[in-house]
């Protein structure tokens, strides 16, 4: 820590000197190619921000299907055994009738 701090002051101070250095030209220069990678990084911003939200969509859609997946497997379930007890009544009905 205490070589670290000296070094991280020099090269501070060295970084703002250069920074004061620069004549006009090479900052506008510098300012223009800024200004034209912009839009490259927007649209790669933009297809980053798709790719994750359609990353996520797909997890949800997954989810969801696995979910409705078992309701329909319970739902399936419960109708097999509500059929079952209506036909053991009817049966018992019937057997008592005759």
């Amino acid at each position: 820590m205490h070589t670290l701090t000296p070094r991280l002051a020099v090269v501070t101070i060295d970084a703002a000197r250069h920074a004061t250095s620069y004549d006009a030209s090479a900052y506008h220069a510098a300012s223009a190619m800024t200004g034209a990678a912009a839009p490259g990084i927007g649209a790669l911003v933009v297809i980053v921000v798709i790719i994750l939200v359609m990353t996520g969509l797909a997890r949800a859609a997954r989810s969801l299907a696995a979910l409705v997946s078992e309701l329909l497997r319970v739902a399936t379930a419960v109708t097999s055994v509500l059929l079952t007890t209506v036909i053991a009544i009817f049966l018992g009905i019937a057997f008592l009738v005759h």
